[in-house]
């Protein structure tokens, strides 16, 4: 039987970086702060540091950012918040979870990016009150008309920021062109913890406070809680693994750009896969390596399978089909070109773990197909 090329490799990950793991988890239970110890506090300047931003508050998880985002902005209940069609479901699940109403928005055919025109459109009419920009895959969308429109409107924009944690955009990383940036430290992420965990980047004082204020039951001081908040906070111990991974960060970045530039110099031979396009002035970090198959996705990843290359897609159903969202969204126009994606994307395995042998089994069995 062929040996098996998962879609992760933790556990590589975790081996080759055992001693480093297992000294930041002994230092948290040996001082024995494991809530809002000092890692999260190194943790914070860390990431505000790494996005160029002022301020940066942990949370519980990558969801909670968005959400705590969203109360921190003082969201109305029943505004309309746009946000794209084409991403995991928690970037639209947030909205609801915060008040709102998703309005799903269509995205470009050849990025799966949400459309920006059909975002400054809806800003400009003032049938939104707020944008959840998300940027996809590895990287990022462009912002800078739609932050113009929502300042002119009054309307808020948050970007999840959860697939592009080092990558840029003319020169800039996310938080230029919005109110607050949102990450996940999700296990699936580029740098993730050892179970959940999430930020809120701003350089607003007051809705870096406000989230620090809300992620812990509203706590204004000398247990005093001045709001009704939530309990999401980021354990200790999962911060000080999150910063243990952090100063690996460049290195893994650079071999997953590696392991992607191998991917498509073997799909630019195969006329009916198309690589990810790459935006000009985008740096790409390809938190996922996602193809757009023309015919037979379906056939493409049983053939991998079969020649042991786990795939995956992202993401099966645009969001507007999703069950959690019956009843309680609306579509800005037409959604096909997120229909259309849905039936052609495929991920192929990236991590800065896969061996330079696996990356050729993958390059080899692509260049085997045959539809």
């Amino acid at each position: 039987m062929t040996e098996k090329i998962p879609f992760m490799r933790l556990d590589r990950q975790f081996a080759e970086h055992r001693s480093e793991f297992m000294d930041a988890v002994e230092g948290v239970f040996t001082h024995g702060r494991v809530l809002q110890g000092q890692e999260v506090t190194d943790l914070e300047g860390r990431v505000a540091g790494l996005f160029g931003l002022g301020r940066c508050a942990c949370v519980g998880s990558g969801t909670d950012a968005l959400v705590l985002a969203m109360k921190a902005l003082c969201i109305k209940p029943g505004v309309k918040v746009a946000v794209t069609d084409l991403s995991f479901v928690a970037s639209a699940s947030a909205i609801v979870l915060a008040g709102g109403i998703p309005v799903f928005v269509d995205v470009e055919p050849d990025t799966g990016l949400c459309r920006s025109d059909v975002l400054v459109k809806l800003l400009k009419s003032g049938e939104v009150g707020g944008v959840v920009a998300v940027h996809l895959y590895g990287q990022m969308m462009e912002l800078s008309e739609v932050f113009a429109a929502a300042d002119e409107a009054g309307a808020f924009v948050i970007e999840d920021a959860a697939q592009v944690l080092g990558a840029t955009r003319r020169g800039m990383g996310p938080g230029r062109h919005s109110h607050a940036t949102c990450v996940s430290f999700d296990p699936t992420k580029v740098i993730g913890a050892q179970g959940s965990g999430g930020a809120v980047l701003t350089d607003d004082p007051e809705i870096d406070e406000r989230i620090k204020r809300l992620r812990y039951h509203g706590h204004a001081g000398e247990r005093r809680y001045s709001e009704i908040g939530h309990n999401s906070q980021l354990p200790t111990v999962q911060a000080a693994l999150i910063n243990v991974k952090l100063n690996h960060e460049a290195d893994w970045r650079a071999r997953r750009i590696e392991i992607a530039g191998q991917f498509t110099e073997t799909l630019n031979g195969i006329d009916a896969i198309a690589a990810p396009l790459v935006l000009p002035d985008n740096s790409h970090i390809f938190h996922k390596y996602v193809m757009r198959v023309d015919g037979d996705r379906d056939g493409l990843a049983a053939f991998l399978k079969e020649r042991g290359v786990v795939t995956a897609v992202h993401y099966s159903l645009p969001l507007h089909r999703q069950p959690c969202f019956a009843g309680c969204h609306e579509t800005a126009g037409t959604l096909a070109g997120s229909v259309k994606l849905t039936n052609e994307v495929l991920s192929l395995p990236i991590y800065p773990e896969l061996t330079d042998a696996e990356v050729s089994r993958i390059c080899r069995a692509l260049k085997e197909w045959r539809r």
